[in-house]
């Protein structure tokens, strides 16, 4: 990378972090508070309600903003054609989404979800008007102003769900929360953006952007199929309350991905775009942002998985101790999702869409099966399903980026291999030092700060002494996390 590319992605990278920590604490207190609120059935029913938002998303947005990004050149043109039909595609679908209301409640056999489904289809509209700024943001790479929003977006919805939750209000309070945190998002996204739309428009811009969206709507949409049909299974078969207890492990084992290694990618997307006429650089980039990703996430998923029952007993509660396996086998699937976390940007940039699309056909297919054969068990048969996929394809898909990006396998074991050794030594201390509190008679809340302080301590020992390095650069983000 140059100089300057370096800088803007140290910056971005350190800046996402820092505020994502902020973020992420926020909407832990909120979920805990909502969880201890709430119960099973009204996660249950919001999760029905909000399932297809992300699948509607991906034809609203139509991937024209991963367009914006990726293109070497951007004309004003291209800028106020994507946002006219991202736009038009968000009235489209929010209108269909009021429509397919009483079908989805049929669907799932709960009549109580048609109103919940009507209102959250204004999200369609609302992350339509939105989507084209937010890509120009990111792709001059303005990551503090799109970290603001996002904090002051998590801190409103939070307040706007935990009051609905305390009126007594059930599944709207979870509606509500995502709803007032995009609308505020909206306001805040347009006030940062100085871009405003034209009144132009170009069938040819929207078919040169279309060649490179139309695959990776695809592959975004088998995403999306990867990572939503347990719901759709578990909501169809098992019903709202075991969805409900599925849907909060998973939000509980989603968190240090979404939270703290997605935002990596989105800072490295365009930074990747900006070097793709050089494959081997953007490998080597992969490499380095792979261990920065694995540095926070593996021993998350590990810590995580380790101290499951004392979590859920003493932070969401007893009233949910049905989530601890299902908690402990999503943390697998996590792992192993979270290695994987960068790869899409890499073939994106680097204009391999059709491999991606190749790629997310096969794992979609072993995906759904494993989530339809794991249904037999309930719950913990499903996250086993998923942790099985995920675990399964990550050696498949590290090898295809690893052709695109003119690097080696073995390149990406050496890149996260004492990450993954200090976080194994980690989880067996935490382990450990568990069973002997267990045995001690120490209660779950005090186990759980006890493990979670030994195990910090012990893995950031261990990093330092293994990734001194990557240990450096770690303070250098932290130092210019502001610039």
């Amino acid at each position: 990378m140059s100089t300057t590319l370096r800088q803007q992605v140290v910056s971005g990278i350190g800046w996402k972090i820092a505020t994502q920590v902020v973020v992420q604490t926020t909407r832990t207190a909120v979920g805990v508070v909502l969880a201890r609120l709430l119960v099973p059935r009204d996660y249950g029913l919001a999760a029905m309600a909000l399932m297809f938002v992300g699948v509607t998303s991906i034809f609203t947005d139509l991937s024209l903003g991963a367009a914006l990004i990726a293109r070497r050149v951007i004309t004003e043109r291209d800028r106020s054609t994507a946002f006219w039909t991202t736009v038009a595609a968000g009235a489209a679908c929010a209108g269909g989404g009021v429509a397919a209301a009483p079908l989805v409640g049929r669907l799932f056999s709960t009549p109580a979800v048609v109103p919940l489904f009507a209102v959250t289809s204004i999200l369609f509209l609302i992350t339509s008007i939105s989507a084209t700024q937010i890509a120009l943001l990111t792709r001059e790479m303005q990551f503090r102003s799109l970290q603001l929003r996002e904090m002051a977006g998590a801190a409103v919805g939070g307040a706007v769900g935990i009051a609905l939750a305390l009126g007594g209000l059930g599944a709207w309070a979870l509606v509500a929360q995502v709803l007032a945190a995009e609308a505020l998002s909206l306001v805040l996204v347009w006030r940062f953006s100085p871009w405003r739309p034209r009144a132009i428009y170009s069938a040819q811009s929207l078919r040169e952007l279309g060649s490179f969206a139309g695959k990776t709507s695809g592959a975004r949409l088998l995403g999306y199929v990867n990572l939503n049909a347990d719901n759709f299974l578990i909501a169809r078969f098992l019903g709202a309350v075991p969805l409900g207890v599925y849907a909060v492990a998973y939000n509980v084992m989603f968190a240090p991905l979404a939270r703290l290694a997605a935002p990596i990618q989105q800072v490295l997307f365009p930074a990747f775009a900006r070097i793709a006429t050089d494959p081997p650089r953007v490998g080597a980039a992969w490499l380095r942002g792979n261990r920065i990703v694995a540095a926070i996430s593996v021993p998350a998923f590990v810590g995580l998985a380790v101290v499951a029952p004392d979590f859920v007993s003493a932070v969401l509660g007893d009233r949910w101790h049905k989530a601890i396996p299902v908690l402990q086998l999503l943390c697998i699937a996590g792992l192993s999702q979270s290695l994987q976390s960068l790869n899409h940007s890499v073939l994106q940039a680097l204009d391999r869409a059709g491999a991606l699309l190749g790629f997310m056909i096969f794992s979609a297919t072993l995906t759904v099966s494993s989530f339809a054969i794991g249904l037999h068990w309930g719950v913990v048969g499903v996250a086993a399903g998923f942790a099985a996929a995920r675990t399964t394809v990550l050696p498949i898909f590290t090898t295809i980026v690893c052709r695109a990006a003119q690097t080696r396998p073995l390149a990406f074991a050496g890149s996260v291999h004492r990450v993954l050794e200090v976080s194994a030594a980690m989880g067996v201390l935490a382990y450990v030092t568990r069973l002997a509190l267990v045995h001690a008679g120490v209660s779950s809340g005090l186990r759980l700060a006890a493990v979670v302080a030994t195990g910090g301590a012990v893995y950031l020992a261990l990093l330092t002494w293994r990734e001194p390095q990557l240990v450096a650069e770690a303070r250098t983000l932290a130092l210019r996390r502001g610039r």
